[in-house]
């Protein structure tokens, strides 16, 4: 099974999918909107989404708790996307700790976007860089929560070296691999996104990394130079592990 731990609710997932081989898709929103799109599709999709949570906001957090546990109990939710460039918060924020111990208690992960993007805005909210280096944030709730599941996006983005100490650091943090080409063709010196992969195999080992797509394809995995078993525990074993999916 190959599981797309990094997708979002839009009409041409399936068709992405499909060119793509993907199996199941993972669906992030990015606002309310997009979360009961998510679970629209989700319902429709016979089995082929998983939908994440997402916070509508931080000051109403202990709404956002409940809302939580009855999404993952009534609508399959499995997870939670922070997208900081736009909520406007640092991973340690003080206020989403008790949220933090729900998603625990529901042993549900949750992902955060990390990295800097060429987006003006989105939602109508600007992206402001500052708030895309969630690495100080995420290493102090991985010490601070260390039952909770923190995947960081896009390997880090550009601050990928910071993200693989981290994922090397603490057992319970991840990286998914979407969206690499955008970051890796503003390296200096030039790197291609298979080599971040192997690279990031070498320090942190195939079982801390999960397939993101947005432009990275499977292709990526299997034409590198990974054993069988590390392509498969990246193309789909580590997320199926992760969200407690059966393996049929």
């Amino acid at each position: 099974m190959i599981i797309n731990f990094h997708e979002h609710p839009g009409e041409d997932v399936d068709e992405r999918m499909r060119i793509d081989g993907i199996d199941l898709s993972v669906l992030l929103p990015v606002g309310s909107e997009n979360l009961t799109r998510a679970i629209r599709m989700s319902e429709k999709g016979s089995g082929r989404y998983v939908p994440f949570f997402w916070v509508a906001s931080l000051d109403r957090i202990d709404e956002a708790c409940r809302d939580l546990e009855s999404y993952v109990n009534e609508k399959g939710v499995l997870g939670v996307k922070f997208q900081p460039l736009i909520q406007h918060f640092f991973p340690d924020d003080q206020r989403l700790y008790p949220f933090y111990e729900r998603c625990r208690e529901l042993s549900i992960p949750v992902l955060f976007h990390t990295g800097v993007v060429a987006f003006r805005q989105e939602l109508g909210i600007p992206h402001l860089a500052k708030f895309g280096y969630t690495i100080p944030g995420i290493d102090q709730i991985a010490h601070e929560f260390p039952d909770l599941k923190v995947v960081i996006a896009h390997m880090g983005g550009n601050y990928h070296y910071e993200a693989l100490i981290l994922t090397q650091k603490h057992e319970n943090v991840y990286m998914d691999t979407a969206y690499l080409h955008f970051f890796c063709e503003r390296m200096l010196p030039r790197i291609e996104p298979v080599e971040m992969i192997e690279h990031a195999v070498k320090i942190v080992g195939s079982e801390k990394i999960l397939y993101g797509g947005e432009g990275t394809t499977p292709t990526v995995i299997r034409s590198s130079g990974l054993s069988s078993r590390e392509k498969m525990n990246i193309l789909g074993e580590n997320a199926r592990k992760l969200l407690r999916l059966s393996q049929s």
